[in-house]
C-alpha cells in the first residue's frame, strides 16, 4: 500500500529550475509556485544577456523562459541550453505562432498560469508524466 500524499509534487522534489522573467512579480509568482513544486531555483534572470550567460553555465535540469524580455527574445537562450541537453519550456502570452521554425514543437505555457499548470509542463517536458 502506498501511503504518500498526492501534494503536487510528484516527479518534481530536487528539480533544479533555471527561470527567465523579466516581470519582477511574475517572477516572484512563479519562483513560489515552483518552491511550491518542490522544486529548487537554480538561478533567475530578468535580462536577455543575463540570461544568456546563465544558459551557458548554470547547473540546472530544466528552464522557464519568458519569450519577451523588455522587447528581446529569448530564442537564443533556449538554444544555448538546447546545445547543453537542458529541457526548457517558453512562457507567453503571445502563444505559440510566433516559434520560429528551429524551434518549434517546444513546450509553451500560456501565461497567466496555475502553479499546477507549471508542474505539469515541467513533467511533461521531463517525460514524467
Amino acid at each position: 500500500m502506498n501511503d504518500s500524499v498526492d501534494d503536487g509534487t510528484d516527479g518534481l522534489a530536487g528539480l533544479r529550475v533555471m527561470l527567465v522573467e523579466d516581470e519582477d512579480l511574475i517572477a516572484m509568482l512563479e519562483e513560489e509556485f515552483l518552491v511550491d513544486l518542490g522544486c529548487e531555483v537554480a538561478g533567475t534572470a530578468a535580462r536577455l544577456d543575463d540570461a544568456l550567460a546563465m544558459a551557458h553555465t548554470l547547473e540546472a535540469d530544466v528552464a522557464v523562459l519568458d519569450v519577451n524580455l523588455n522587447g528581446a527574445l529569448s530564442y537564443p537562450v533556449a538554444e544555448a541550453l538546447r546545445t547543453r541537453g537542458i529541457a526548457f519550456i517558453f512562457a507567453t502570452g503571445y502563444g505559440v505562432a510566433g516559434l520560429p521554425g528551429t524551434l518549434a514543437g517546444t513546450p509553451v505555457l500560456s501565461k497567466p498560469f496555475t502553479a499546477a499548470q507549471l508542474g505539469d509542463a515541467l513533467r511533461a517536458t521531463l517525460g514524467t508524466l
